[in-house]
């Protein structure tokens, strides 16, 4: 979640993710608000279909994964498996992404696609745009096909989570496969009023709050740095900072 504040921290605090679990309940799968209906941790593996193995093989050769030699800086996840590594999308498989045009500023296809590429480039997990959508929120209920990423705008009257200050919120929801938490699904709402309002953000902060909110979506959660965008309270960083970076790089490293 992306908070505006007033005077010289304003539009910069990044507030507790809508959906983030507390830090000793990381294994607890995020539900995301309003009409996601999919159990939090779906019983019961996802069938593969045939050849899905080798199909798959080919997709992780092809596939480049950021290396950060000597991390440094902070970076948490919003959920971990049992054996400490991140829960986030199949890495040998694109997210799928639709976007809700409606009330959406000028440039929010500039804003979109220059956020899935750095998220992409950071982690090495693949975003594939399918289109637009009317939808306004998520419906799915653990079974058929999890439907797309939905990124929308909104005012707080549509989605009360964006009332005061919050500019944005994030996150998605994880079934088990394999037993495994994977993220199938989930959900980018950005305050329609802070990028089209009549005090509008400016500059490089419409985009930074899109990236923050798309590293929630792939599994990032806040952390105490100052020097990372992932910082709960940011006071001006508008760019992925050297931790933020590293954590986004173990995103992209774990099985497919």
């Amino acid at each position: 979640m992306f908070e505006r504040m007033t005077e010289n921290v304003r539009r910069q605090r990044l507030a507790q993710d809508l959906d983030a679990p507390p830090d000793d309940d990381r294994r607890t799968s995020p539900l995301l608000a309003g009409s996601l209906l999919a159990c939090s941790v779906v019983l019961g593996t996802i069938a593969l279909s045939p050849g899905a193995s080798f199909e798959g093989l080919q997709r992780l050769v092809a596939r480049t994964v950021p290396w950060v030699e000597e991390p440094t800086g902070s970076y948490a996840f919003m959920q971990t498996q049992d054996d400490g590594r991140p829960v986030t999308y199949p890495p040998c498989e694109p997210v799928r992404v639709a976007l809700n045009p409606a009330g959406a500023p000028a440039d929010h296809e500039e804003l979109l696609s220059t956020g899935l590429r750095t998220v992409s480039e950071a982690t090495g997990l693949r975003f594939e745009r399918v289109g637009t959508t009317t939808a306004n929120d998520i419906t799915w209920r653990g079974y058929g096909a999890p439907p797309p990423v939905l990124v929308r705008w909104a005012d707080a009257e549509e989605v009360p989570e964006l009332a005061g200050d919050v500019a944005g919120i994030g996150g998605s929801t994880a079934t088990s496969h394999h037993g495994l938490l994977r993220y199938v699904t989930g959900k980018v709402v950005l305050d329609r009023d802070a990028y089209d309002g009549p005090d509008p953000l400016e500059g490089n902060q419409r985009q930074a709050i899109v990236d923050h909110e798309l590293a929630h979506l792939v599994g990032l959660a806040h952390v105490e740095d100052r020097g990372e965008l992932m910082n709960a309270e940011n006071t001006g960083r508008t760019s992925f900072g050297p931790g933020d970076l590293a954590g986004l790089a173990q995103l992209g490293r774990t099985d497919c």
